[in-house]
């Protein structure tokens, strides 16, 4: 035999429901500012696109590079960095995978002020064609 629930108990079992999915909502949410350190006199922050900006403008000044989309994520007080690149025939990826993960690294340390670097991610998702663009 099934339970069917009567109408207050259908509201308390949703209602719960509602604020089970609210507070998960909440401890999964990222914030749009991230805090790269905080002494007496104040803090400084960085907010999550002008980060994503700064990778992917690093990424794109390579050779061979036709385009970058990155993703950085604070875990563990570490920023883990996943960069998508298209890549241009010509490109050495070998080359291309260990300038970018240095570079990156020293952005982070050199002009964040940051020590601990996460582990960084380069993935190709897409070769352009030699003529793409103007």
């Amino acid at each position: 035999m099934f339970f069917i629930p009567t109408l207050p108990e259908f509201f308390l079992i949703a209602g719960s429901l509602i604020v089970l999915l609210v507070i998960l909502l909440i401890l999964l949410h990222q914030p749009s500012l991230l805090v790269l350190s905080t002494s007496e006199s104040g803090r400084l922050a960085i907010s999550r696109h002008a980060l994503h900006r700064l990778v992917e403008g690093c990424c794109e000044q390579t050779k061979g590079i036709a385009t970058a989309r990155a993703s950085v994520v604070r875990s563990r007080g570490r920023f883990n960095t996943e960069v998508r690149l298209k890549i241009r025939p010509d490109a050495k990826l070998d080359a291309i995978q260990g300038y970018l993960t240095q570079e990156i690294a020293a952005i982070y340390r050199q002009n964040l002020g940051l020590k601990e670097v996460g582990p960084i991610e380069v993935k190709i998702v897409g070769v352009v064609g030699e003529n793409a663009g103007f």
